[in-house]
């Protein structure tokens, strides 16, 4: 009798457990409705920090944000990382806070882990890693065809500025904006 009980409070626990990862991933706010434009709202979708902790879009109003979305086993976004790194002084004199998130499931294909990916191509700690939702990532990628390196400025009242793909190659375009925008 007692080991039935025993299986009883594991499967309780498991399917507990299975409940809250699908509620963070799958019905996590929000069902996206359309694509993203400049002067949209960004919508604000809880995503996992490297260090595990649960944040949201929200918690970074009242500064700018360089909001990316990697899969990190993309050849070009390590690329943008290395690039990156190379421009952190431009970020920081803006004040732009970066937040680099691995799409949800790496877009289906096996990768390292954000933290690892940031360290290895990027070499620095100012960048925030973490991961997003399956809601989130569709919200602010492009579907049928998700895009691979595909960023987002958005400002301090929330609202998206600039939307780029390649960030290795439009940096500077993301930098003149950022300059003429006096953020």
């Amino acid at each position: 009798m007692k080991i039935k009980v025993k299986y009883v409070l594991y499967t309780v626990v498991i399917l507990i457990a299975l409940y809250l990862a699908l509620n963070f991933l799958f019905l996590n706010e929000q069902k996206p409705t359309k694509f993203l434009s400049v002067g949209d709202v960004a919508p604000n979708y809880a995503f996992q920090l490297s260090n595990g902790s649960i944040e949201n879009v929200d918690s970074y109003r009242g500064e700018p944000l360089l909001l990316w979305f990697v899969a990190t086993w993309c050849s070009s976004c390590a690329q943008g990382n290395s690039v990156l790194a190379n421009n952190l002084a431009f970020f920081k004199a803006h004040n732009v806070k970066i937040l680099e998130l691995e799409q949800y499931d790496d877009l289906g294909y096996s990768g390292m882990p954000i933290s690892q990916f940031i360290s290895e191509y990027g070499n620095n700690t100012y960048v925030q890693g973490g991961i997003a939702g399956y809601n989130m990532t569709l919200a602010y990628n492009t579907p049928p065809s998700l895009q691979l390196d595909i960023y987002y400025l958005i400002g301090p009242d929330g609202k998206v500025l600039y939307i780029g793909e390649g960030l290795a190659t439009g940096i500077n375009d993301l930098e003149n904006f950022i300059a003429k925008e006096a953020l």
